[in-house]
């Protein structure tokens, strides 16, 4: 028979056993949906980052399996070389950790950056803005497996 703290130490080691994702996302609409989509979800759990100034110190205590950075189409982290750099300090960090760029498809300049960026394996996917929530739940899942 199982008593209160079996259940317990069940549910802390099913919630240990899940991979993490961090979610560095100017789009709060975004990452909201994306966690709510995954809340039930028995293999990752996510962490959103709004902050891009401190996504990598968010990265090294939360010691992520996928880094998912999106590259905002305004602000000051419009840059693709400012978010590839947080791709790169997550991967100095916690070299384990698989790193996907989200990216409008209708901005060349980071288009290129990131197509770049993944021939030379700085990253190891990258999505487009316009994908589906369930393509980019789909696609974390594949990312997280092993």
């Amino acid at each position: 028979m199982l008593n209160k703290s079996d259940s317990l130490d069940s549910q802390t080691r099913e919630v240990s056993m899940k991979k993490k994702i961090l979610l560095v996302m100017h789009r709060k609409i975004l990452s909201d949906a994306l966690i709510g989509q995954t809340a039930n979800n028995a293999f990752f759990e996510l962490t959103a980052e709004k902050n891009y100034a401190t996504a990598a110190l968010t990265a090294e205590a939360l010691l992520p399996g996928v880094a998912v950075v999106e590259i905002p189409e305004s602000g000051s982290w419009k840059s693709s070389e400012k978010c590839l750099a947080i791709c790169d300090a997550i991967r100095r960090q916690t070299p384990s950790c698989k790193q996907v760029i989200l990216c409008s498809e209708n901005d060349a300049d980071s288009l290129r950056a990131v197509v770049q960026a993944k021939r030379e394996q700085r990253i190891d996917d990258f999505l487009f803005y316009d994908s589906s929530i369930n393509y980019l739940v789909s696609k974390l899942e594949a990312l997280t497996e092993g």
